[in-house]
């Protein structure tokens, strides 16, 4: 066991038995009713709760997959309401909700999209897309159900990530820096040891990149690129061994 490293596989998540849990906020009776019963019709199976307002929904317990939030609503917006549990919650929370911001109003696209949202729907909603993007994020969380977290231990936080959720690995000297989509931790930890922790979904491309095969949109002999937009060098040397591994791994998601 590695004392104040950062990991150890001893530390490794418990598997997640996630049964989808839905919050819907929304300041109109009608809409909110409306909202859950089509998420029970669209997904039996999950855990669908109503709020009337943002403190209502802010003051509750959390733990959400995915939230369906109202933007113009009369005690407190959906954009404030996501701004207080981005800042409140989601550092703690090894999962992060896919928020679906549904309105009458397409004026706050733009800032609801500083927000990394899911998904932006408009009102009167067109239940056929509706139905689609609830399914999309749903998706998301379905396969990592049996994904094991991984415990990181910095200077002054305790993360849980799930591999899954990395982008890419990057060395910095004595650290290495784990991308996700949207923010990046840096701990201490070498590239050989976080290479075996994360397995065979993950290829050293390059001696300071490792790089998530899932994430990859395209490459050449020179780099890859990740859906995210993030390009990392690919070594000369490793792109034979590159192009087998990824070519591996694609025949074993297709089954």
């Amino acid at each position: 066991m590695i004392k104040n490293g950062t990991v150890t596989q001893s530390e490794q998540g418990n598997r997640r038995m996630i049964m989808l849990r839905i919050a819907i906020c929304d300041d109109d009776p009608l809409m909110l009713s409306s909202l859950a019963a089509l998420c029970k019709k669209i997904l039996p199976e999950a855990e669908v709760t109503e709020y009337k307002s943002g403190v209502e929904l802010l003051s509750g317990n959390g733990g959400f997959e995915i939230i369906l939030m109202d933007v113009r609503m009369e005690e407190m917006d959906g954009l404030d309401v996501i701004k207080r549990l981005q800042s409140r919650d989601w550092e703690k929370s090894p999962v992060r909700p896919s928020v679906i911001f549904i309105t009458a109003y397409d004026d706050y696209v733009f800032e609801a999209l500083d927000l990394f949202p899911f998904h932006y729907l408009l009102k009167p909603l067109d239940e056929e897309k509706f139905a689609k993007v609830l399914k999309l994020a749903a998706e998301k969380y379905t396969k990592q159900e049996k994904e094991e977290a991984i415990l990181f231990h910095t200077k002054n936080n305790h993360l849980r990530l799930y591999p899954s959720d990395i982008y890419f690995v990057e060395s910095n000297l004595r650290k290495v820096i784990i991308n996700m989509e949207n923010e990046h931790f840096e701990i201490y930890y070498t590239m050989a040891e976080l290479e075996k922790l994360l397995g065979s979904a993950f290829f050293r491309c390059h001696r300071g990149y490792l790089v998530n095969l899932d994430k990859i949109r395209s490459y050449d002999r020179e780099s890859i690129k990740l859906t995210n937009g993030s390009s990392l060098i690919l070594s000369k040397t490793k792109y034979a061994e590159f192009v087998d591994a990824y070519m591996h791994y694609l025949a074993l998601e297709e089954g």
